[in-house]
């Protein structure tokens, strides 16, 4: 596998795992290229999936989504189009194979004598020349690849390659085997609800976790003890109990606690009693929302192995990112150990190493682009250890404070996988399945534990004629399924989805038949769909290079248009009424504002000046109403430009996409009056009605749609949500 190749204008080193196209050279992932020389090697010929994860990922187990990502990686690289491949084909139910042009150029893998002139001079070896294979057919035409003697080097390599994935097959499968019986997963929590953020005692005897099984739903912190039944209820009250951690001599828990007076860190006994609090987070920072729970359900809080100290992660506004804190315990001081810049999402998740020398934690470059760095305890040498930009679920530490286990979606849903310190390349983890979040490790015992979420997500369709409107569900999926938006004639709906593994943009007609996957970009997160005012084009946001972008499609496929691009993010679009505009929130300028740029791309220009996320143009094309990030409301300023008004104090933060338009109403989602409902408000005459009352909160985020003659509203939701905490016996 040391053979330089060329795959058209891509010099390929898989020695250096590095592939180069003129003056710029890409490093790819080790298994990402040893996907690549497997499918080089056999050039024009189908590659099963099983063929190619035994091959790559001998001894592990591993899903199909892994491959699926690298061969993502792969197209990414060559900027190959799934649709209407050049490089790398899909065969349906069969595999894959590469059907561009494969050249090679042989490399000795012995040292040539040196030759040393009479000044006493090594003189330079030689260097084989490169040989090119026969182009193939096209893709419709291709016939197998027949290697002739011209390509002698690449028979040797082939013939390593293939003898390697037998002797896989005849000597590894047994040895996985053995992998998988070595550990033992239990069930550790069942109860009906949400069950996550576990957290181990220092003997790794004991869990602290969190539980929302009060009848209010409020999350509260509870303890058990491994092998017994019965769960110790910790804290009380009408507020939000977080991310437990153990003091080190195991008397006590730390915890985060949320509510609308106050974001605070508290201790409490291990064997229960008062709680007494040690910080509470500066004023300025916006109200408690359902959002809140989102914001601190990341396991943001961990006690230092000397017990003097606790880190946490705080300070996020709307143009301010979140940071890295550090809790004097003795003298009650905080001291910022991270300074992320304004245009990031922030710093979350830290994790103190098991030897106290090193902090983990969690960075975003936007609300789902996160990656792992880790420094040391006083905040110096910060190092990036994932360079994945995909979310990241959760991390812990191994006992050793060698590597880190985390969750991710990198290669495809949520699972759970490793890294060490010293290697770059993370190997997914053979317990743990789909929507595996939450990992925590004991320090002593071998014992690991995850949480795992199920839900039934649905798009929702209302019939607003009706004396008594009942809800109908058009799709349903233990997949997500969100931001729906009707097209202009209500003929069909597009919307996001997890149903493919990873979150794309797809269209149904209206009663949700004739699903169409619209969008192929294979990993990075793709949602936020809007419609050209013609129905022609579907505006998106997505986030191939890390940073959020606005992007546009036709309606019947093809290749996505970049609308936008730059080292910032941009984000869910909305077409102006006569389809020259498309608004989007970003920030460009420092914090997030309402930009719009032409439909056909070019330059964008700032709308507002006082903050704002997601926007729509009124249906007289005079006004834009937006929302904000961290504010409650909607706003409205002149199309021409000119001074905000505030018209309305609903929906809710965390809630910027639960409003619409239905003629010269505004239609929006609202909690302000006990149960959550969908209400009415009259641009005209300023007169508020409630259209119907929400039996539970709508997910976050997500969005609400009219149809053309206003008798219906599209919108999402979400039931029988909740975790349970499952616990791995032997892992080391």
């Amino acid at each position: 596998m040391k053979s330089t190749f060329r795959i058209a204008e891509w010099k390929i080193q898989p020695q250096l795992n590095s592939a180069t196209h003129g003056d710029h050279s890409v490093h790819l992932e080790p298994k990402v290229m040893q996907v690549l020389v497997l499918l080089a090697s056999h050039a024009n010929e189908v590659l099963s999936k099983d063929q190619l994860i035994q091959a790559v990922w001998p001894g592990t187990f591993v899903g199909d989504d892994v491959l699926t990502r690298c061969i993502s990686e792969l197209r990414r690289l060559f900027d190959d189009d799934a649709r209407a491949p050049r490089f790398i084909q899909t065969i349906p139910k069969a595999g894959y194979r590469l059907i561009m042009p494969v050249s090679v150029q042989e490399e000795a893998s012995v040292t040539p004598p040196t030759e040393v002139s009479a000044h006493g001079q090594a003189a330079a070896p030689t260097v084989a020349p490169e040989t090119t294979s026969t182009a193939p057919a096209p893709p419709s035409t291709i016939r197998p690849k027949v290697f002739r003697s011209t390509t002698g080097p690449w028979v040797v390599l082939t013939m390593a390659l293939t003898i390697g994935v037998s002797f896989w097959f005849a000597w590894s499968w047994p040895a996985a085997k053995h992998v998988e019986m070595a550990y033992k997963t239990v069930p550790l929590t069942s109860n009906l609800g949400s069950e996550t953020q576990p957290a181990f005692s220092p003997d790794g005897n004991q869990i602290a976790y969190v539980w929302n099984g009060d009848p209010d739903g409020y999350q509260h912190i509870y303890a058990k003890l491994i092998g017994t039944e019965t769960s110790l209820k910790l804290t009380s009250g009408k507020a939000d109990d977080v991310s437990p951690t153990w003091s080190p001599d195991a008397r006590s828990i730390a915890f985060m606690r949320v509510s609308q007076q106050e974001r605070g860190i508290y201790i409490v006994p291990a064997i229960g009693g008062a709680a007494r609090k040690v910080f509470a987070s500066p004023p300025g920072l916006p109200d408690w929302t359902p959002l809140g729970r989102i914001e601190w359900d990341r396991g943001a809080l961990s006690w230092s192995p000397d017990g003097k100290h606790l880190i946490f992660s705080d300070g996020k506004t709307s143009d301010r990112p979140s940071s890295i804190y550090s809790l004097d315990l003795a003298t009650m001081e905080t001291n910022p150990l991270t300074s992320p810049v304004k245009t990031l999402d922030g710093d979350f998740s830290p994790m103190y190493s098991p030897d106290g020398k090193k902090i983990a934690f969690v960075r975003g470059l936007e609300g789902a682009i996160r990656d792992i760095y880790v420094m040391n305890s006083d905040g110096n040498g910060l190092r990036r250890i994932t360079s994945d930009n995909r979310f990241v679920a959760g991390l812990a530490w191994t006992s050793d404070s060698a590597s880190l286990v985390f969750s991710s979606n990198r290669g495809g849903k949520f699972s759970l996988w490793r890294v060490s310190l010293n290697d770059a390349e993370p190997t997914r983890l053979p317990f743990g399945g789909d929507d595996a979040f939450a990992p925590a490790i004991s320090l002593r015992g071998k014992r690991l534990a995850y949480a795992q979420r199920s839900a039934r997500w649905s798009i929702m369709r209302l019939d607003i004629r009706s004396a008594r409107p009942t809800p109908t569900r058009l799709l349903v999926s233990t997949a997500q399924h969100s931001a729906p938006q009707l097209s202009p004639d209500g003929s069909k709906i597009a919307f996001q989805s997890w149903r493919s593994g990873d979150q794309e943009i797809w269209i149904s007609s209206a009663d949700g038949s004739d699903l169409v996957k619209l969008t192929s970009f294979d990993g990075p997160l793709t949602g936020s769909p809007s419609w050209s005012p013609n129905g022609q084009m579907i505006a998106f946001d997505t986030r191939p290079n890390g940073h959020s972008q606005i992007y546009a499609i036709g309606v019947n496929g093809g290749k996505p248009r970049a609308i936008t691009d730059g080292n910032f993010n941009d984000i869910v679009p909305s077409f102006s009424r006569d389809g020259q505009w498309i608004y989007f929130g970003s920030n460009r300028s420092g914090n997030w504002q309402m930009w719009k740029v032409s439909s056909a791309g070019g330059t964008p220009k700032q709308v507002t000046t006082q903050g704002g996320f997601v926007g729509s143009e009124s249906i007289d094309g005079k006004w834009l109403y937006y929302t904000k990030p961290d504010s409650a409301g909607i706003w409205r300023v002149p199309v021409s430009g000119g001074e905000e008004a505030k018209i309305l104090t609903q929906p809710g933060v965390g809630y910027w996409g639960y409003w619409c338009f239905r003629g010269n109403e505004l239609l929006y989602v609202t909690s302000s009056q006990g149960s959550p409902a969908i209400e009415s408000y009259d641009l005209v005459t300023g007169h508020t009605k409630r259209i119907f009352q929400l039996q539970h909160a709508p997910p976050p985020f997500a969005g609400l749609t009219a149809s053309p003659d206003g008798n219906s509203l599209v919108f999402a939701d979400l039931t029988e949500a909740g975790s349970q905490i499952t616990l791995v016996e032997n892992f080391e």
